[in-house]
Protein backbone atom coordinates (compact mmCIF):
# COMPACT_ATOMS: atom_id res chain seq x y z
CA UNK A 1 0.00 0.00 0.00
CA UNK A 2 1.25 3.64 -1.14
CA UNK A 3 0.78 6.22 1.68
CA UNK A 4 0.22 9.96 1.45
CA UNK A 5 3.52 11.84 2.44
CA UNK A 6 4.23 15.00 2.47
CA UNK A 7 7.91 16.60 3.17
CA UNK A 8 6.63 19.56 3.72
CA UNK A 9 4.44 19.23 6.55
CA UNK A 10 5.38 15.91 7.71
CA UNK A 11 2.59 14.28 6.89
CA UNK A 12 3.03 10.56 6.73
CA UNK A 13 -0.53 8.29 6.15
CA UNK A 14 1.42 5.38 7.31
CA UNK A 15 1.31 6.84 10.55
CA UNK A 16 -2.30 6.41 11.01
CA UNK A 17 -4.41 3.16 11.36
CA UNK A 18 -8.05 3.03 10.68
CA UNK A 19 -9.24 4.21 13.65
CA UNK A 20 -6.66 7.13 14.31
CA UNK A 21 -7.40 8.30 10.55
CA UNK A 22 -10.82 8.26 11.11
CA UNK A 23 -10.58 10.39 14.44
CA UNK A 24 -8.23 12.80 13.05
CA UNK A 25 -10.59 13.64 10.06
CA UNK A 26 -13.28 14.03 12.45
CA UNK A 27 -11.50 16.40 14.59
CA UNK A 28 -10.93 18.91 11.41
CA UNK A 29 -12.98 20.88 12.25
CA UNK A 30 -12.61 21.69 15.74
CA UNK A 31 -9.29 22.17 14.64
CA UNK A 32 -10.67 24.77 11.97
CA UNK A 33 -12.78 26.63 14.76
CA UNK A 34 -9.83 27.16 17.27
CA UNK A 35 -7.60 28.55 14.83
CA UNK A 36 -9.76 30.82 12.92
CA UNK A 37 -10.86 31.93 15.91
CA UNK A 38 -7.55 33.24 17.03
CA UNK A 39 -7.46 35.31 13.75
CA UNK A 40 -9.65 37.95 14.54
CA UNK A 41 -9.90 40.91 12.17
CA UNK A 42 -7.12 38.80 10.63
CA UNK A 43 -9.21 36.35 9.23
CA UNK A 44 -9.98 37.98 5.70
CA UNK A 45 -5.86 39.23 5.07
CA UNK A 46 -3.86 37.79 3.04
CA UNK A 47 -0.42 37.31 4.45
CA UNK A 48 1.16 38.26 1.23
CA UNK A 49 0.63 38.63 -2.68
CA UNK A 50 -0.30 34.86 -3.99
CA UNK A 51 -1.16 33.59 -0.33
CA UNK A 52 -4.47 32.83 0.97
CA UNK A 53 -6.16 34.26 4.00
CA UNK A 54 -7.05 32.17 7.24
CA UNK A 55 -10.38 32.06 5.71
CA UNK A 56 -9.71 31.08 2.10
CA UNK A 57 -7.85 28.35 3.30
CA UNK A 58 -10.73 26.99 5.32
CA UNK A 59 -13.28 27.02 2.77
CA UNK A 60 -10.65 25.38 0.28
CA UNK A 61 -11.21 22.73 2.99
CA UNK A 62 -14.52 22.72 3.38
CA UNK A 63 -14.69 22.06 -0.57
CA UNK A 64 -12.35 19.25 -0.14
CA UNK A 65 -13.49 17.94 2.31
CA UNK A 66 -17.44 17.89 0.50
CA UNK A 67 -15.43 16.34 -2.47
CA UNK A 68 -14.01 13.29 -0.84
CA UNK A 69 -17.12 13.06 0.88
CA UNK A 70 -18.51 12.50 -2.54
CA UNK A 71 -16.06 10.32 -3.65
CA UNK A 72 -15.72 8.04 -0.99
CA UNK A 73 -19.70 7.41 -1.48
CA UNK A 74 -18.92 6.93 -5.08
CA UNK A 75 -15.86 4.79 -4.51
CA UNK A 76 -18.07 2.61 -2.21
CA UNK A 77 -21.35 2.34 -3.73
CA UNK A 78 -20.39 1.81 -7.26
CA UNK A 79 -18.25 -0.41 -9.26
CA UNK A 80 -14.72 1.80 -9.90
CA UNK A 81 -16.53 4.62 -10.83
CA UNK A 82 -14.49 7.38 -13.20
CA UNK A 83 -15.06 10.92 -13.63
CA UNK A 84 -13.09 13.54 -15.65
CA UNK A 85 -10.14 15.31 -14.43
CA UNK A 86 -11.31 18.61 -12.19
CA UNK A 87 -10.10 21.32 -14.13
CA UNK A 88 -8.35 24.29 -13.40
CA UNK A 89 -11.05 26.73 -14.53
CA UNK A 90 -13.58 24.99 -11.63
CA UNK A 91 -10.70 25.30 -8.75
CA UNK A 92 -10.21 29.02 -9.56
CA UNK A 93 -13.92 29.98 -9.72
CA UNK A 94 -14.49 28.58 -6.83
CA UNK A 95 -11.39 29.95 -5.26
CA UNK A 96 -12.50 33.51 -6.52
CA UNK A 97 -15.49 32.93 -3.77
CA UNK A 98 -13.60 32.20 -0.71
CA UNK A 99 -12.71 35.53 0.65
CA UNK A 100 -16.05 36.29 0.32
CA UNK A 101 -17.74 33.07 2.58
CA UNK A 102 -18.86 33.06 6.19
CA UNK A 103 -16.32 32.09 8.65
CA UNK A 104 -18.86 30.47 11.25
CA UNK A 105 -20.69 28.94 8.06
CA UNK A 106 -17.16 27.28 6.59
CA UNK A 107 -16.26 26.05 10.16
CA UNK A 108 -19.71 24.68 10.43
CA UNK A 109 -19.46 22.80 6.95
CA UNK A 110 -15.64 21.67 7.88
CA UNK A 111 -17.33 20.01 10.86
CA UNK A 112 -19.84 18.42 8.58
CA UNK A 113 -17.99 17.31 6.34
CA UNK A 114 -15.15 15.83 8.06
CA UNK A 115 -17.73 14.25 10.38
CA UNK A 116 -20.16 12.68 6.61
CA UNK A 117 -16.76 11.75 5.66
CA UNK A 118 -15.65 9.63 8.42
CA UNK A 119 -19.21 8.01 8.73
CA UNK A 120 -18.87 7.20 5.40
CA UNK A 121 -16.14 5.33 5.65
CA UNK A 122 -15.94 4.11 8.95
CA UNK A 123 -20.22 2.11 8.10
CA UNK A 124 -17.57 0.33 5.56
CA UNK A 125 -15.90 -3.01 6.28
CA UNK A 126 -11.69 -2.97 6.35
CA UNK A 127 -11.86 -5.12 2.81
CA UNK A 128 -14.42 -2.26 1.11
CA UNK A 129 -11.30 0.50 1.89
CA UNK A 130 -9.44 -1.36 -0.81
CA UNK A 131 -12.57 0.11 -3.97
CA UNK A 132 -11.59 3.36 -6.08
CA UNK A 133 -12.48 5.53 -8.25
CA UNK A 134 -10.81 7.14 -11.05
CA UNK A 135 -10.44 10.99 -11.62
CA UNK A 136 -9.14 12.20 -15.14
CA UNK A 137 -6.37 8.87 -14.96
CA UNK A 138 -6.27 8.64 -11.39
CA UNK A 139 -7.43 5.67 -9.09
CA UNK A 140 -7.74 6.09 -5.51
CA UNK A 141 -9.33 3.95 -3.04
CA UNK A 142 -11.12 4.68 -0.59
CA UNK A 143 -8.16 5.00 2.27
CA UNK A 144 -6.12 7.26 -0.21
CA UNK A 145 -8.95 9.76 -0.25
CA UNK A 146 -9.06 9.60 3.40
CA UNK A 147 -5.15 10.23 3.69
CA UNK A 148 -5.65 12.66 1.09
CA UNK A 149 -8.20 15.02 2.61
CA UNK A 150 -6.41 14.69 5.76
CA UNK A 151 -3.83 16.18 4.60
CA UNK A 152 -5.02 18.62 2.88
CA UNK A 153 -6.36 19.98 5.82
CA UNK A 154 -3.68 19.58 8.02
CA UNK A 155 -1.22 21.03 5.47
CA UNK A 156 -3.35 23.96 5.21
CA UNK A 157 -3.48 24.50 9.13
CA UNK A 158 0.45 24.81 8.88
CA UNK A 159 -0.20 27.22 6.20
CA UNK A 160 -2.81 29.55 8.32
CA UNK A 161 -0.66 29.49 11.28
CA UNK A 162 2.30 30.57 9.38
CA UNK A 163 0.05 33.34 7.69
CA UNK A 164 -1.40 34.53 10.61
CA UNK A 165 2.24 34.54 12.54
CA UNK A 166 3.72 36.54 9.75
CA UNK A 167 0.84 39.17 9.70
CA UNK A 168 1.85 39.71 13.36
CA UNK A 169 4.95 40.02 13.30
Amino acid sequence: MTHERCEACAFDGADYDRTSLLRAVREQGARWHALLATAGSEVRVRPAAGVWSALEYAAHTRDILALHVFGVEQALTLDEPAFPAIGDDLVESAAATYGDSDPEDVVAAVTAHGLQLAGVAEGAPNTAWSRGLTIGDGRSDVRELLEHALHDSLHHLQDVERGLSRLRS
